[in-house]
């Protein structure tokens, strides 16, 4: 089977469609294009040719998609698929495996982590920007709170580990911070958390690293097990 690129492809494509009318109307500066005449026969012949290419290229990368897929290279297979797309946007079958493909990227890259019950932020593993990130978390915990209180409230001491406001009490909550120790310490603005539950999928926001937290109280005793799979993050 021959091999092509999708760049290569879609040069082939374009290069293709430029020799018809662009071709026919260049001219030199300063002088007025004419445009030559319609030839119904010549027209149609380039029209079926035009169509034989369409075919061939959607054949071939059809083709280099599933061979890709048969190695395990879905990231290739995906990145053909999506040329594709944009050669035609209302393909619901291109859209379908687009999905599917999506879906085998994630579970390819799926790890398994138990979480630290009330412990501080757990590092998971390195994130890219734009990158898809799925958590699925399952189980469950009791939760005992041990704090000492005063008529102004419990201590916050440590913001990083108080209670998140925005995220719901007892839920795992995530974020994504800077990979280095140093910089996350020196940055003015914070990454701010998000709520995972007991399952998030969307892309990363920023490159950096991720970190799980259950949304408890600092001092809280949690008996129980939570574990979540992780895909789309880098094992540290």
């Amino acid at each position: 089977m021959r091999r092509i690129t999708p760049c290569l492809a879609i040069g082939a494509l374009l290069a293709a469609s430029l020799t018809g009318p662009l071709a026919a109307t260049a001219s030199q500066p300063g002088t007025k294009a004419r445009q030559r005449p319609a030839n119904p026969p010549e027209l149609k012949r380039l029209e079926a040719r035009a169509e034989e290419v369409r075919e061939s290229f959607l054949r071939d990368t059809t083709n280099l998609i599933k061979s890709f897929e048969d190695v395990g290279q879905y990231d290739r297979a995906k990145l053909l698929l999506e040329a594709l797309q944009k050669l035609d946007p209302q393909n619901d079958v291109v859209k379908t495996k687009l999905t599917d493909l999506s879906d085998r990227i994630l579970d390819a890259s799926e790890f398994e982590v138990n979480l630290d019950l009330g412990k501080s932020w757990q590092p998971i593993g390195a994130v890219e920007k734009g990158k898809p990130l799925r958590i699925r978390v399952s189980g469950d915990y009791k939760l005992v709170a041990n704090i000492e209180a005063s008529p102004d409230g419990a201590p916050s001491a440590n913001p990083a580990e108080d209670l998140i406001p925005h995220v719901p009490f007892g839920a795992v909550m995530g974020v994504i911070a800077a990979a280095d120790a140093a910089e996350r310490q020196s940055t003015d603005k914070q990454p701010r958390p998000f709520t995972v539950g007991s399952q998030y999928e969307k892309p990363a926001d920023r490159d950096g690293v991720l970190f799980l937290k259950v949304n408890v109280p600092p001092g809280a005793k949690c008996t129980g097990k939570l574990t979540a799979l992780v895909s789309g993050a880098m094992k540290p």
